[in-house]
């Protein structure tokens, strides 16, 4: 059963754009809110240029809100949105854990579903899926990265969404699960190398993997004896940051503008061909699992937008159908409804993602 409903989107950045489409393809009625939002949307929505938080404040109805803001702001519409007895399908990435609201959920008979990306949020699904195929787990490890096909002679990079997001993923120390307990690490340790000639086509060859802090909620599963999560780059992009690091360049009075040069030097360009990779592998003494995902994007998308866009879209569906509970909910936390994993995997692999399976 397909619900038309009144949808209102905050943000519209690269992935923001591609689920809005989706849902104007769809025929939902739809109110984007953005500093900034392409021309192209004028006459198929209701359009407003503007701050977020404002709107969110002066909010009438009970429409369905999906959060596709900045971390910052995106953390701070959601108290706002529950207490106005609001749903929400949200993917702002946050610091803060949407949990700290769940009270408030519950009492104003709401939902809210959050990390609703490819990792965080299709990649805790399939650690779901594979705790209840296999019981406990030894160990899992996600690795996951959206970088340019073709490398170059600077940092062969460009990011897919806030490069100062990106800056902090690099800095702020992993949290992982060691021995049962959550334990905390410097990121861009455990540096490896992982070759994925198979998987792409002799496209993507070697690719360094390093420790960054994206577990969030998983952390919280019990079921696991260890767990970590690694960001995908091209060998030699994080030793050039770290190079910055070292030279002092990223504290004091240099921190500003050496930002200022990394946000520049990475930003996204809709004319170079890239890919986003997951890779999930588990172990247990009852068997292993392993799940590779692969997309390239295409002429409407890049693969970052449609790879995060339509696991969001998945979860837009899930709400609308009312199968998400009263409540705040990590993806994890929702595999037990009857074939949602399923239907989320379906909803990529129709749109061309690659998505493989392997024992």
């Amino acid at each position: 059963m397909y619900i038309m409903a009144e949808i209102v989107a905050l943000g519209c950045g690269l992935v923001g754009e591609y689920v809005i489409s989706e849902l104007i393809k769809k025929g939902h009625h739809l109110t984007i809110v953005g500093l900034e939002i392409p021309d192209k949307f004028n006459n198929k929505c209701s359009t407003i240029i503007g701050d977020a938080l404002d709107f969110v404040r002066n909010i009438h109805g009970n429409p369905l809100v999906i959060n596709m803001l900045p971390g910052l702001i995106g953390n701070s519409v959601r108290k706002i949105l529950l207490e106005k007895k609001i749903n929400v399908v949200d993917l702002a990435f946050t610091i803060e854990d949407p949990r700290e609201h769940i009270d408030l959920a519950k009492k104003n008979n709401c939902s809210l579903v959050y990390d609703v990306g490819i990792a965080p949020g299709y990649s805790n699904l399939l650690v779901a899926k594979a705790i209840e195929n296999l019981g406990e787990i030894e160990d899992c490890k996600i690795r996951v990265g959206g970088n340019p096909i073709e490398t170059d002679d600077d940092w062969s990079y460009m990011a897919p969404f806030s490069p100062t997001d990106v800056i902090e993923e690099y800095e702020r120390p992993a949290r992982i699960i060691k021995n049962h307990k959550e334990v905390e690490i410097q990121a861009t340790s455990d540096l490896h190398i992982i070759n994925y000639e198979e998987i792409t086509n002799n496209k993507i060859g070697d690719l360094q993997a390093f420790m960054t802090d994206g577990l969030r909620s998983l952390l919280d599963f019990k079921t696991c004896k260890n767990m970590s999560e690694y960001t995908l780059r091209w060998p030699g992009h994080i030793e050039k940051f770290l190079k910055l690091q070292n030279e002092g360049l990223l504290s004091g009075e240099m921190r500003e503008e050496t930002i200022s040069n990394l946000v520049n030097s990475w930003k996204f360009s809709k004319k170079r061909s890239e890919f986003t990779l997951l890779d999930v592998s588990i172990e247990s003494h009852n068997g292993n699992k392993r799940w590779l995902v692969y997309d390239e994007g295409n002429q409407n998308a890049s693969s970052m937008a449609r790879t995060t866009g339509l696991v969001t879209l998945g979860f837009v569906d899930e709400m609308l159908n009312g199968n998400i509970p009263i409540g705040i909910f990590a993806p994890e936390e929702l595999h037990y409804i009857n074939g949602l994993t399923n239907r989320i995997t379906k909803k990529l692999s129709d749109e061309g993602v690659l998505i493989s399976e392997l024992f």
